[in-house]
């Protein structure tokens, strides 16, 4: 198949994604406008400069962003929960996400598959009475705070690629952009599908136990190890 028939079953599939994924996190409505979102190191939308590939590689960052924080505190709930073992292996496989130059689509893969099969279990959670137990939980929620936000860029980003018309270096570049593209594809409704779930478990938890939530800096702090822009991003935590 032509890579730009490619590209174009890959954007439809994003178009979709990005319809019903913004719906059900974000309560947004389905406007086709998504050309207005600013995305962050590219401008304003259809306006800003760096077109398709830019938006891809946008896209690549903020998915790994996402996936690091959200394993991240699923492995801080684990170390809560005393088991040491998963606790270090999500950790092992954040690490792995955090040390990409480039977003890997065998990394992430395996990034959605640990999130999978470590579900935040309410019930356990409950049973955590220790501070440093809940200190942990406290750190986890500031995690899934960053999700939160690198969700909702992600979404932009994608929005972003199925707005720019691919260019003919674009096209020569087609493998990778595909592979950004494909990532969303796979990615965002299980990972969104699961942070809302194991975020609303831990914020439940940190209300019933009255724990303050982090602040922005704190949670743009958390932000930088993946992304060295989040400073700029602070006022969305």
């Amino acid at each position: 198949m032509r890579k730009n028939q490619w590209i174009g079953i890959v954007a439809g599939s994003l178009y979709f994604i990005t319809q019903s994924v913004a719906q059900a996190q974000f309560g947004l409505p389905n406007i086709p406008g998504l050309n207005s979102l600013p995305i962050p190191g590219m401008g304003g939308g259809s306006n800003g400069g760096g077109g398709f590939s830019m938006a891809a590689a946008s896209l690549g960052n903020n998915l790994r962003t996402a996936l690091y924080n959200q394993v991240m505190a699923i492995s801080l709930v684990q170390d809560a929960q005393g088991d040491k073992a998963k606790a270090g292996r999500l950790r092992a496989t954040a690490n792995a996400i955090q040390a990409m130059k480039q977003p890997s689509k065998d990394t992430m893969e395996k990034a959605l598959k640990a999130v999978e099969e470590n579900p935040v279990n309410r019930e356990n959670v409950a049973k955590i009475k220790d501070a440093a137990g809940q200190k942990k939980i406290a750190d986890a929620s500031a995690h899934m705070s960053v999700v939160m936000v690198y969700n909702g860029l992600a979404l932009a980003s994608a929005g972003a690629m199925i707005i720019f018309r691919p260019s003919a270096a674009d096209l020569a570049n087609a493998p990778g952009i595909l592979d950004a593209a494909q990532l969303a594809v796979t990615a965002i409704p299980s990972q969104t599908s699961n942070f809302r779930k194991y975020n609303e478990i831990l914020e439940a938890y940190m209300a019933q136990n009255n724990i303050p939530q982090a602040t922005a800096a704190q949670k743009a702090a958390i932000a930088k190890k993946t992304d060295p822009e989040a400073a700029k991003k602070a006022k969305d935590f």
